[in-house]
């Protein structure tokens, strides 16, 4: 954490900027950079969207498809703005800089020409829902909010909006950050920035976990004192303490089972009653809340829900405003949170059994978060589980398996592997599809139980993403209660 940042140079007047990636964030880039009175060019490996193609028309901006990325080209060019969805190798090489003073990412650049104060929540596991939650909570305290980054609409959307109306027409961007927005950044300066988890993923682009780690930390190098930088404090996941000295101030939330190991500077969520408190953090009084009415199942939601409302707080009391003042608003709006798709959502009930689908679950860490939240009561979860094999061992989760589950059906290209590592804890089918799947959990299930798709693997083996993953899983179950209502 020593590494010293880069300070941006922002290109002159009538440069020419390349933007690589033609995809949504790429193309957003473009077209902020176009109306900043830059010359443009959109570049792509591959076939270039419907809307590139009527950039160019209408924009002027030059987009070249099918133009093969090669980083000797890309690091002589004047300006480059990357998407994030294409990794450094592909301009840079592994051996060059990964972080050059004329490299920039889309989510950076877009926050060098807006006003509006950002907040960032980063993580492996929980971003989506955590940014939602949080939008939530803001909006209720009376804030405009936009919502995006690497969830929804890229942030050079909103300051392209902002820039044509000609004033800000947000109070607050809360922007879902990946690490491969965070890779990048030299001078990002969010007001709040959280960090969730730190859990092995995306080794496909990284050469090892430490890796990693370290692309989601870059965002945390700017930030100066005004600033917060909001950790999980539960060493499980991977974040406190950090890495390193960090030059803006710490806050700390905590939503785990079992005490917190701090008492001062943060917020704690009780797991068991959701009754949060928060003290020690200079500058804003003890608080408290009775969350109770907050509906989203699993350990992981508990921990979002706590971090969501640091984060409100935290951003109220930057803002100028009294955090004491908006307790029973922010009471009332967690309870009328209703959670993001595919993300521990409840697709379906018949008598008494509840159908949860948290496809998003695509590592084995997110699958064990699902679990906690099921454990201190009798065993009710039929887990289903598999698809597209990541690496990890699924080892993990055995203790929550041993203390929630009833019973595991897998399936897709995962599920031999997971017998071999799981199969000795409760009873394991093998599952040739997903509607196989789910007949065989809920013909085993009772009033009161759980069938949970979580399947700590990718999708690719069977569908084309999580989305479309949880959308057959939910068609599925809605199929399956029908077919038992009409025998009524």
């Amino acid at each position: 954490m020593t590494e010293r940042r880069h300070v941006r140079k922002l290109p002159p007047d009538g440069e020419i900027i390349t933007v690589i990636g033609a995809g949504r964030s790429g193309v957003a880039a473009a077209r902020l950079s176009r109306n900043l009175g830059y010359r443009v060019r959109l570049m792509d490996e591959g076939i270039a969207s419907s809307e590139a193609i009527a950039l160019s028309r209408e924009e002027g901006i030059e987009v070249l498809e099918g133009h093969p990325l090669a980083a000797r080209e890309i690091l002589s060019l004047p300006f480059v703005i990357v998407s994030p969805g294409i990794p450094p190798r592909k301009w840079a090489d592994r051996e060059a800089p990964l972080y050059h003073e004329r490299v920039v990412g889309e989510m950076e650049w877009a926050s060098f020409w807006t006003s509006v104060p950002l907040i960032a929540v980063g993580g492996t596991n929980g971003k989506s829902t955590t940014s939602a939650l949080l939008a939530h909570l803001l909006s209720a305290a009376g804030e405009q909010v936009f919502l995006g980054g690497n969830f929804g609409a890229p942030l050079s959307e909103m300051v392209l909006m902002e820039r044509r109306a000609g004033a800000p027409l947000h109070s607050v961007a809360v922007v879902e950050l990946s690490s491969f927005q965070a890779e990048t950044m030299g001078d990002f300066r969010p007001m709040v920035n959280l960090l969730l988890n730190i859990t092995p993923d995306h080794l496909d682009r990284y050469a090892s976990v430490e890796n990693y780690r370290m692309a989601k930390w870059r965002a945390f190098l700017p930030m100066g004192a005004p600033d917060f930088s909001v950790l999980n404090r539960d060493p499980a996941c991977g974040v406190f303490p950090p890495p390193g000295a960090l030059s803006s101030r710490m806050a700390w939330f905590y939503g785990s089972r079992g005490p917190c190991p701090d008492e001062e500077g943060g917020l704690v969520l009780d797991g068991e009653t959701l009754c949060a408190r928060l003290s020690g953090i200079e500058g804003l009084p003890f608080l408290s809340w009775n969350l109770k009415g907050f509906s989203l199942e699993g350990m992981g939601n508990r921990q979002n829900l706590a971090a969501a409302l640091l984060g409100a707080i935290l951003y109220l009391h930057r803002a100028g405003k009294r955090p004491e003042d908006f307790t029973s608003v922010l009471e009332k709006a967690v309870t009328s949170f209703r959670g993001l798709p595919h993300r521990m959502e409840v697709v379906g009930e018949w008598q008494g059994i509840r159908f949860v689908n948290d496809s998003k679950a695509t590592n084995v860490d997110a699958t064990r978060l699902a679990l906690e939240g099921y454990v201190g009561q009798e065993p009710v979860v039929h887990l289903i589980l598999g698809g597209r094999d990541k690496g990890a061992p699924y080892a993990p989760l055995r203790a929550g398996i041993s203390r929630a589950v009833k019973s595991i059906v897998a399936l897709g290209e995962a599920r031999e592997k997971i017998r071999e590592e799981l199969g000795d804890l409760v009873s394991l089918t093998l599952a040739d599809s997903m509607e196989d799947a789910v007949e065989l959990a809920a013909g085993q299930a009772v009033g009161g139980d759980r069938i949970l798709l979580s399947p700590a693997c990718s999708s690719y083996d069977m569908f084309h993403g999580y989305e479309e993953r949880g959308r057959v899983f939910r068609s599925i179950v809605e199929n399956w209660i029908r077919r038992r209502e009409g025998r009524r």
